[in-house]
């Protein structure tokens, strides 16, 4: 188990995943910029994330699978206007993140 994918990940669960969850719910749904479905989108992807890190350890194919999926999750997500700059900032880097922790995954 790469002990990189460990660190990034739990970065993403304990400071990106949190902020961003605040920055959905306060900037976006109160001003209409993102819909339900959208939001319902970024649950499912938060949970992904959260299940691969927990499986990391005993199956690291179904972890990177999980975290494939999670990626084209947040890549769906389409607020109906652009995010604001340091929204938009912590949105790419949790998926960036993620892709990170993917791309490591598959040299292993």
């Amino acid at each position: 188990m790469n002990e990189e994918v460990v660190s990034i990940l739990w970065k993403v669960i304990d400071n990106d995943i949190p902020l961003v969850n605040d920055d959905m719910h306060t900037f976006l749904i109160k001003d209409g910029e993102i819909s339900e479905e959208d939001l319902k989108i970024w649950s499912d992807a938060v949970k992904k994330i959260k299940e691969a890190y927990k499986k990391l350890i005993f199956n690291e194919n179904e972890a990177k699978s999980l975290l494939n999926s999670s990626l084209e999750l947040l890549n769906s997500i389409k607020p109906k206007k652009p995010f604001p700059p340091e929204v938009r900032i912590r949105f790419e880097e949790l998926k960036t993140s993620v892709a990170k922790c993917i791309e490591l995954m598959s040299k292993a």
